[in-house]
């Protein structure tokens, strides 16, 4: 099966765009948060946006519950097609569900940046923001019962395919945790998850400094390290600045804008 993977920030558009990128490849089968959704039907899982916190959405979309795991993956054995489109808000969020599933390697990787517009992207995230509502790619008459209590309708979405017009319903639905408000994740946890990921690091001695600010839903991080004596330090701070982005966003659901790491001092091996 060939694996495609759609990938961008919470609130981007990646559902809206996925049935235009699914039927651009002719992919049959979708995979949005937690759903597999297979020619604008929901087969199998659960959907995030039904979940009452961020946290709980996150961990319904990577797959953490094995039975609703194991549900999707034999539905897509069951159906047995060629292609298969995952969304997610990285690179390691959508290597995260391919490994849950058992599924091979991605084999295409598809940035939302490459087919939205900036003015697309900040409307999508205006509407995310301001108003709470979420895409679901297929007809409003899938999800009703599922979101029955939601505030829930339909988008409508045509487009060209072999000279004929092809029409195809999309659900807008605000989950729960929108009606509740926004998740606050104090800064002392996300420090506290900071050090953990350095703790596990051989090559990071001690962290002497960590400070974080967060704006308009993205996170900054300034943190000054002790580091290994004898490393490639720009090429090894260039991958630990990506894993601790991946690290954070798969944790807390929060965008990581930017990651400054200052090396105060060298340690050597045998002093850590």
């Amino acid at each position: 099966m060939k694996v495609y993977a759609l990938v961008g920030a919470s609130g981007t558009g990646k559902s809206h765009r996925a049935v235009l990128l699914a039927n651009k490849y002719q992919i049959p089968l979708i995979v949005d948060d937690g759903l597999l959704i297979y020619s604008g039907k929901i087969m199998a899982g659960s959907s995030a946006k039904r979940e009452e916190s961020k946290m709980g959405a996150i961990r319904r979309a990577l797959f953490f519950d094995d039975r609703h795991a194991e549900a999707v993956k034999s539905s897509i054995k069951k159906i047995n097609e060629d292609k298969i489109l995952l969304l997610g808000t990285s690179l390691g969020m959508v290597e995260r569900i391919a490994e849950r599933l058992d599924l091979e390697k991605i084999d295409n990787y598809i940035d939302i940046k490459d087919i939205s517009s900036p003015e697309e992207i900040e409307k999508a995230l205006e509407v995310r923001n301001k108003k709470g509502k979420h895409v679901i790619p297929v007809p409003t008459i899938e999800v009703e019962e599922e979101f029955t209590g939601y505030l829930l309708h339909s988008l409508e979405l045509f487009f060209k395919k072999d000279n004929r017009t092809v029409r195809h319903e999309k659900s807008i639905v605000r989950p729960r945790f929108s009606f509740y408000g926004n998740l606050s994740i104090h800064n002392r946890v996300l420090v506290d998850l900071i050090k953990y990921f350095l703790k596990r690091k051989k090559e990071v001695g001690k962290c002497k400094k960590t400070r974080i600010e967060e704006l308009n839903n993205f996170l900054y991080v300034d943190i000054s390290i002790e580091l290994m004596y004898g490393i490639n330090i720009p090429r090894y701070l260039k991958q630990l600045r990506y894993n601790l982005r991946e690290y954070l966003a798969n944790s807390t659901g929060i965008n990581v804008k930017e990651i400054n790491i200052e090396v105060y001092t060298l340690f050597l091996e045998n002093e850590s």
